[in-house]
């Protein structure tokens, strides 16, 4: 627990509000997680919907991710992946979480980036290439 506190103390100096929390520029910053999975990670955290994430918030979500059984690290994953709170992962959900994904580049020709996930999109140039690749995999 001390260590979560040290982080939670890390990020609430760096937010834009340190006496409401964390924000969520800050703690995008800090998971760099992809696509709209970092933004849905914040939605769930923040349990009182404030904007900001206070301490017991904040240690409940990291106690959830890493001292929890199985079952509820299940959980707290459905909830992110449940845009709607509608308590299903629908058809919609995936595909808003897989089209804002960057695209990972399985081309034969790619030199040491086959498969290689990257934050550039994995090597696709340009915007209709990515679009392309995401209705192959459709």
């Amino acid at each position: 627990m001390p260590y979560f506190k040290d982080i939670f103390k890390d990020l609430q100096e760096r937010s834009d509000n340190p006496d409401k929390g964390i924000n969520k520029i800050s703690l995008l910053d800090y998971a760099q997680l992809p696509g709209v999975l970092g933004d849905r990670f914040f939605v769930v955290l923040d349990s009182d919907k404030s904007g900001y994430i206070d301490q017991r918030e904040f240690l409940t979500g990291l106690f959830r991710i890493f001292c929890s059984s199985f079952d509820d690290k299940a959980d707290f994953v459905f909830e992110i992946y449940d845009f709607d709170n509608d308590g299903f992962i629908t058809k919609n959900d995936i595909q808003t979480i897989l089209s804002s994904l960057p695209v990972i580049n399985f081309s034969k020709n790619a030199e040491n980036t086959e498969g290689k996930y990257t934050q550039e999109g994995g090597g696709l140039d340009n915007f209709e290439q990515r679009v392309e690749t995401m209705d192959e995999m459709h």
